[in-house]
């Protein structure tokens, strides 16, 4: 599997102190993947008090990353 990371979301890894092997990682693994607008995935790793959001698209074996970005949990983890 190959992963693309765009220069939007570089920048958003940069912003928010993450590395791009955790996003590798969250994608590979996530704790939930969602649909999101147009064909998009989005992968949700939970990160304390936030859940990193990882919105991309698939197609066969290359994953296009497009944004990254936190947010808090409690907006997409209901108890």
């Amino acid at each position: 599997m190959n992963i693309v990371i765009s220069k939007h979301a570089k920048d958003r890894i940069k912003t928010y102190n993450l590395t791009e092997k955790l996003v590798a990682d969250c994608i590979i693994k996530p704790d939930k993947t969602v649909t999101g607008y147009a064909g998009t995935l989005i992968a949700h790793k939970v990160l304390n008090a936030h859940v990193l959001r990882i919105v991309y698209t698939k197609d066969k074996d290359i994953i296009n990353v497009i944004t990254v970005y936190p947010a808090k949990k409690a907006r997409y983890f209901k108890k």
